[in-house]
């Protein structure tokens, strides 16, 4: 490192488990997994510092499919930890169409979320990529982001949250699960 600007990287979370697969569902449900959420404390975007201070939400996992099923992979803000909370989207994909009969394929997610304003009408601004590998030469890609355009979303900083997944498939079958197989959320600055 340079400590040009002196910070460093930290680790925020990692889990130390393999999350549940979870399957038949077509709202939007946690599916995170039982370790390692990733916990930010009340006024960890500091009022007088806050802005500008960025983390990064990296998440890899297995999906599987029966037909072609459309999927939304989503970063959430909760104060209760493995929930989900519909209020605190901080970044999202579109419902983005999955291969035929999938088993197990690999999935990454990567989201960096930046601070724009601090307070109780604080605001955070998101944008990442999710990744599905169906094959070794297919990909499927899709943006992860507050919204298209950018918004940042509003919500307290003054308060403490669980960075967490969840997730939403179009069509309820036993066939199509999602697992998270490993968490990380880092503190950039």
């Amino acid at each position: 490192m340079s400590w040009t600007t002196g910070t460093q990287t930290e680790a925020l979370a990692a889990n130390t488990a393999v999350g549940t697969s979870f399957n038949t569902f077509t709202s939007a449900q946690y599916i995170g997994c039982p370790t390692g959420a990733g916990y930010l404390p009340a006024n960890f975007f500091l009022p007088n510092l806050g802005v500008g201070k960025t983390i990064l939400i990296k998440a890899s996992g297995t999906i599987s499919t029966t037909g072609t099923p459309n999927f939304t992979m989503a970063v959430t803000l909760n104060t209760t930890q493995g929930t989900y909370n519909a209020s605190g989207i901080l970044a999202t994909t579109a419902a983005t169409a999955q291969g035929s009969g999938e088993s197990s394929v690999p999935w990454e997610l990567e989201v960096f979320a930046t601070c724009t304003a601090t307070g109780a009408s604080g605001a955070i601004l998101a944008n990442g990529i999710w990744k599905v590998y169906p094959t070794g030469t297919t990909l499927i890609a899709a943006r992860c982001a507050n919204s298209t355009p950018n918004t940042p979303l509003t919500i307290s900083t003054e308060s403490a949250y669980y960075v967490e997944l969840a997730g939403t498939f179009s069509a309820s079958s036993a066939s199509n699960a999602v697992q998270v197989d490993q968490v990380a959320v880092l503190g950039l600055n």
